[in-house]
């Protein structure tokens, strides 16, 4: 797996277990999976399982362990766990998932009304190192966090990348049951040109998790440069919630 070493991030691995996607809505338009996968002649279309790379959570649990603490892995970076497509694949991604419990699997999905019926027969409440994710881009899709709620889990979590359009206060509305949001422009590279991104967006979300007690995460400005800038008002925003399974 790969991992990320910054000190300050949303996750400390990213992992596949297959890769290949459909776009769903406005924010797939500039997907870096599409750019990525077409740029090496790949059809990003075609979902097909990763097979080489299974082992890497299983030797991070190991030393998660071994240490005694917990580590996030962002899962499907470049897909959707609740893909229909990978239905085939999906109890094994579970059985991994169940295998490695000092891991928190960060699971997102812009197909939440396929959730409930793609869970595991164990899941009750929801696993302790699962937390459950969606996006929305632009209001119209705030009904993903309602279909969301109704989906026993330990934690939720809202995915705002890239913001379309101001979200407050409608979004405030939705909100409720959800411990944690991550907010970005979106980014753009070679002939992709990003859609604009107004600072004020976020600041309006960033201020309503503060009133709330939420953790915000500000992953960046978005823009056409390689490291797009992570400030808001001068300040990083690195809030995450605790990393525990109550192990």
């Amino acid at each position: 797996m790969k991992r990320f070493t910054a000190p300050n991030r949303q996750h400390d691995y990213s992992f596949n277990f297959w890769i290949g996607c459909h776009r769903f809505s406005e924010g797939c338009q500039n997907c870096y999976m599409f750019i990525a996968q077409t740029g090496r002649k790949i059809d990003p279309e075609n979902v097909r399982l990763c097979t080489t790379t299974w082992g890497g959570p299983l030797r991070v649990q190991e030393e998660a362990e071994q240490a005694g603490e917990c580590r996030s892995v962002f899962a499907c970076s470049y897909s959707d766990f609740f893909s229909p497509e990978a239905d085939a694949w999906r109890n094994d991604a579970w059985a991994l998932i169940r295998e490695t419990p000092n891991l928190i699997w960060q699971l997102a999905s812009k197909r939440t009304h396929l959730i409930a019926e793609r869970l595991p027969a164990d899941w009750g409440n929801g696993y302790k190192n699962v937390w459950l994710g969606t996006s929305a881009e632009l209001n119209k899709y705030l009904s993903r966090l309602d279909e969301l709620r109704n989906i026993p889990c330990v934690l939720r979590w809202l995915d705002l990348a890239p913001m379309l359009e101001d979200l407050m206060p409608e979004l405030a509305e939705h909100i409720d049951g959800f411990g944690w949001v991550n907010a970005a422009g979106e980014t753009g590279c070679n002939a992709v040109e990003p859609r604009p991104f107004d600072l004020q967006w976020a600041r309006n979300v960033r201020d309503m998790c503060s009133s709330r007690g939420i953790p915000f995460y500000f992953s960046h400005t978005g823009g056409r440069q390689r490291h797009p800038g992570r400030l808001l008002d001068e300040v990083e925003h690195n809030g995450i919630p605790p990393l525990t399974t109550g192990l």
